[in-house]
């Protein structure tokens, strides 16, 4: 091994280097302070919120605000100061926590704190506006219900502001409450409905802006009892509410929900749901009640009212019509079509005559079956189907049918109108439109309007053919009508008609003809035994089973070929 020799330089550097740590070291030790060693104990826990110190702590501040409201209570007992500085020293002690809770909620970490002194505020005010209408006397009914229309307003903008659904549920389910008790006991029922109807604007205005769902059907349910109320309430001497008021009352809320609705969904682009859907069925309903009550009581004109209503549900078709419902379509065009279609239909009746509608409506049945067929859309052929059953039991031709077809001459013969050929050409039209029934998304229930079309046709084309030729062929006018030959003539119509469902469905127009063709043959089997057999002679009973025969016959071969086609 050989030796490493080291240079004195780097012996003098280390040396230095270890002097200048001594240096240190030393220094340190003069400053530093010795501390005792000591046991580690477990450091106790923090109390976070949700513990039971949080709880109690919430609970000991509630108490100790309840107690500040009796210690005014006793002040004013004892007479200490007048009862109306007491009510009013309450009020304002009330609203100071109102406004605590508002200031508290700007924290986030605080937001169950301001939601305690919320729910305080509204416990402690709303009884002591009862008690001051009740009890005290001090308020009339109408000033106790403006204010606490403007507590609940001031109270809901809190609520809104920093997202306390808490304070919402419990200021408008309260005020609600509240509200009921000062009508019955101040007997204001007008100025209560307004307060009412203000609740349900504010509810439905929370759930556009907040999305808090549920909250605006108590409103809206509020807002309905307080109407029906008033409408009930108007028929009664003591209230001293006239009809037409009760009347404008709900025609205004009608207006104000479609209204909401209208913005919701053409400017912030939005679709109904149940709610506006349920809503604008019982506010409409009421408005009818009310209307009719007042037209009753001979304060309204229901032509005017009628023409007004079909203006309403022309407007609502035309929304329904828009570029922005017909792009997004689905359920807001099912809402403004079908709610349009009811309004104008119950307009048109209040101001027309039975005749007049009925022809109205097949007409705009007929409309209905060219745009759905142009469109394709399903929803339309439903509407037009119920234009035509509703315009066909109006009109009085479904009746005349039966009576044509069924019925006994004995009881009298039914006299056609010229709404009824109009109705039945109608209808007739509608299958050669042709109404659209080919749809994936509705499967096979979109060929049941065709189908029910179909029908009809049948029941109004094969009544009439029967009320024309029964005078001529079986003397139904005079006084000894020809029964078999009535019979006959029954049968010939109703085999034609199942031969001509069977022919008609070998067109890709009419699918849906071919299950009424046996149906229909059924029918006529059983009115053979019923009718034919019972009332008729050998050239009768030849011809009707001539007919039936050849129908059996004929509505086989044309189906066979049909399957066979197909």
């Amino acid at each position: 091994m050989t030796e490493s020799v080291v240079k004195p330089e780097s012996i003098a550097s280390i040396e230095a280097r270890l002097a200048s740590i001594e240096r240190r070291l030393s220094a340190l030790e003069t400053h530093s302070v010795v501390t005792p060693e000591t046991e580690a104990f477990p450091q106790a826990p923090m109390l976070r919120d949700g513990t039971v110190a949080n709880v109690s702590s919430h609970i000991g501040r509630a108490l100790l605000i309840f107690g500040g409201a009796y210690l005014l209570r006793a002040i004013t007992d004892f007479q200490f100061v007048p009862t109306g500085i007491g009510i009013l020293l309450g009020a304002a002690y009330a609203v100071f926590w109102l406004f605590a809770c508002n200031r508290r909620a700007r924290n986030e970490r605080h937001k169950l704190n301001a939601s305690l002194l919320g729910a305080i505020s509204v416990v402690l005010m709303l009884p002591l506006l009862l008690e001051a209408t009740q009890r005290f006397s001090l308020l009339s009914g109408t000033q106790s219900s403006v204010a606490l229309a403007v507590y609940y307003l001031f109270a809901m903008e809190v609520a809104a502001a920093r997202e306390l659904r808490l304070l919402a549920w419990l200021v408008t389910l309260g005020g609600i409450v509240t509200a009921i008790a000062i009508m019955i006991s101040a007997h204001v029922a007008i100025v209560t409905v307004a307060f009412l109807a203000i609740v349900a604007l504010a509810t439905l205005w929370t759930t556009y802006t907040r999305d808090w769902l549920a909250l605006e059907w108590f409103g809206g349910a509020g807002a309905g009892i307080g109407v029906a109320a008033l409408v009930v309430l108007s028929s009664s001497e003591r209230w001293a509410i006239e009809p037409q008021v009760a009347a404008a009352v709900s025609i205004v809320l009608l207006f104000v929900y479609l209204a909401s609705f209208v913005m919701r969904t053409q400017i912030q682009r939005k679709s109904v749901g149940l709610f506006e859907a349920v809503i604008t069925f019982v506010t409409a309903g009421l408005a009818f009640w009310a209307i009719v009550a007042a037209a009753s009581a001979g304060r309204f004109e229901l032509p005017v009212l009628g023409i007004c209503t079909a203006i309403l549900g022309i407007a609502l078709y035309a929304i329904a019509l828009a570029p922005e419902t017909r792009r997004r379509r689905g359920r807001n065009f099912y809402f403004y079509s079908n709610f349009g279609l009811v309004f104008i239909m119950a307009g048109s009746a209040l101001f027309m005559s039975p005749a007049a509608a009925a022809t109205l409506w097949s007409l705009m049945a007929l409309a209905a079956a060219v745009i759905s067929g142009r469109m394709g859309w399903v929803s339309l052929s439903l509407q037009c189907t119920s234009l035509l059953l509703i315009a066909a039991a109006y009109s009085g031709i479904l009746l005349l049918g039966w009576q044509a077809l069924a019925g006994n001459p004995s009881a009298g013969w039914p006299e056609p109108q010229i709404t009824h050929y109009v109705i039945a050409l109608t209808t007739v039209a509608c299958l050669f439109v042709p109404i659209a029934q080919r749809s994936k998304r509705w499967g096979a229930l979109a060929g049941m309007p065709q189908l029910l079309v179909l029908a009809l046709s049948v029941w109004e084309v094969g009544g009439l053919m029967v009320v024309l030729l029964g005078p001529v062929l079986a003397g139904i006018a005079t006084e000894d009508p020809n029964l078999a030959v009535l019979a006959a003539l029954r049968t010939a119509v109703l085999s034609a008609a199942s031969i001509t469902l069977a022919l008609s469905s070998r067109y890709h127009r009419w699918p849906e003809a071919r299950w009424l063709a046996y149906p229909v043959l059924m029918l006529v089997g059983i009115k053979l035994f019923l009718e034919d057999f019972p009332h008729g002679q050998a050239a009768t009973l030849f011809v009707a089973l001539a007919f039936v025969g050849s129908a059996l016959l004929l509505v086989a071969r044309f189906l066979r070929r049909e399957e066979a086609g197909g």
